[in-house]
């Protein structure tokens, strides 16, 4: 099989890797090129692609679980380094995310993707984005080198919990597997940045929906793992169905759901909200019909509505409808006069319909 007919597989193959697929590009001449989005914008078109769609493993979520049959293909680290750059040279991508299934065991199959990443490095000299994921149960010399070689580098996480993990994927532990290679990248890291070297940013991923797992449980990992490893971004998949997987019968889980628990991520990150403060049911579910904010809001009238010409910036982010930059806004605005109307922030373009109902002047 030639070169293309690999990738061919092995690009759309990666669609996958999220438990779903995402927002793949239209390509005609090289499979498997996917649109990063930040904010909602297109701003890089990644190779997202596979080294080897072949795996140990028998997730029950997984489109490449060990007992599924489907077409089963392995690029050489040659191969993959020669299939990105000659994309790459006809601007068709942008950057590289590498991933894979796993062959023989987590350091085999890291060893032939560092492979591919030094090829590219130091044979074609390419210095652009790179990412690779990392397998949960990886050896300190290959998260080293990962470090040195990616701008970003991953560790998916998949279920908050060890009895949901064990149900989806009964191949991983999260002690022994995920937290034991996370606390390894978080020495590298240290170790790097005490040296005064780069470091890559890391993130982690949650399926949502496969299991039965709560919101509840989600938000505290997410805040635990922001907290203690210093992640640049937890990411949220929404469970799909793949047929002829256990859970092929099982219903696809909310897109409203994995769009709550982003907002919530925000609200932690960017909001100073704590894990207790974010609105939950009795079962531990964020509302669908509404978001975190404004949910939080309802549940505090005592503290609303809140004054936006004596608000400190923390304060007015409490405030549904208004973000750091439109709190920023008004910070400004008042400090060259007191304001008197709300029409003097419709000028500024903000979310007046929101913002009435929880602010005064």
């Amino acid at each position: 099989m030639d070169l293309y007919q690999k990738i061919s597989i092995l690009g759309p193959s990666a669609r996958f890797d999220t438990c779903g697929p995402k927002d793949f590009g239209k390509t005609t001449d090289i499979p498997g090129v996917y649109h990063a989005k930040v904010g909602g914008k297109h701003i890089c078109r990644l190779f997202k692609v596979l080294q080897s769609n072949t795996c140990l493993n028998n997730c029950n979520y997984c489109a490449f679980r060990r007992d599924r049959n489907c077409p089963r293909m392995t690029a050489t680290p040659d191969e993959m380094a020669k299939a990105f750059v000659s994309a790459h040279s006809r601007r068709l991508v942008d950057g590289l995310f590498l991933s894979s299934g796993i062959i023989r065991n987590s350091e085999f199959t890291m060893s032939r993707m560092l492979d591919t990443a030094h090829l590219l490095r130091n044979k074609y000299k390419y210095r652009g984005y790179l990412h690779l994921k990392l397998m949960p149960g990886s050896p300190q010399n290959c998260i080293e080198e990962s470090a040195k070689l990616a701008n970003r580098i991953s560790l998916n996480i998949e279920s908050p919990t060890q009895e949901d993990l064990t149900d989806l994927s009964p191949d991983k532990d999260l002690k022994t597997g995920f937290f034991k290679t996370l606390f390894t990248i978080r020495k590298v890291v240290k170790k790097l940045k005490l040296a005064g070297q780069k470091t890559p940013s890391l993130t982690t991923q949650f399926v949502v929906g496969a299991g039965s797992e709560k919101d509840l449980d989600i938000i505290r990992v997410t805040n635990l793992l922001y907290k203690s490893f210093d992640l640049k971004r937890v990411f949220y998949s929404a469970f799909r169905p793949v047929p002829k997987t256990p859970l092929s019968q099982k219903p696809a889980a909310s897109l409203t759901r994995e769009h709550r628990l982003y907002q919530a991520d925000f609200l932690m990150r960017f909001y100073r909200f704590k894990p207790h403060e974010l609105p939950l049911d009795e079962n531990g579910f964020l509302d669908e019909s509404k978001d975190p904010k404004t949910a939080w809001a309802d549940q505090n009238p005592t503290l609303f509505p809140v004054n936006l010409n004596k608000a400190g910036y923390w304060d007015l982010l409490k405030v549904p409808g208004l973000g750091p930059t439109s709190a920023q806004k008004i910070i400004k605005l008042r400090t060259q006069s007191k304001i008197s109307s709300f029409t003097q922030l419709q000028k500024q373009r903000l979310q007046l319909t929101k913002i009435i109902s929880y602010a005064r002047l």
